[in-house]
């Protein structure tokens, strides 16, 4: 099975992101987008701390689908004391691989 793209739109402190990765699941997409966060930094100082309680957090609150999509979660998380909202999305990827 080939790696999936996943867009990733996250919202902090008034802040609106958008990534994508290449992952096997929306949990792997997040693992992955947690190490975006960490080496590109949309989020200034704030995007490793976030990173790593996105990831600590991921064993009980794992991405939940959302209700009557396909093929889309949502996470939630804090850092700060700043409520973070993200959407994981499976994305249709060109037939050339783009």
């Amino acid at each position: 099975m080939s790696a999936r793209l996943f867009t990733i739109v996250s919202e902090f402190r008034g802040t609106t992101n958008v990534s994508q990765v290449r992952a096997f699941n929306e949990c792997d997409a997040v693992r992955a987008w947690t190490e975006l966060l960490i080496e590109e930094r949309p989020f200034k100082v704030a995007s490793s701390y976030l990173a790593k309680s996105v990831a600590s957090d991921m064993a009980e609150y794992p991405p939940v689908a959302l209700n009557g999509l396909t093929n889309a979660w949502c996470i939630t998380g804090s850092c700060g004391g700043d409520f973070m909202l993200a959407d994981i999305i499976e994305t249709v990827s060109l037939a050339n691989g783009s």
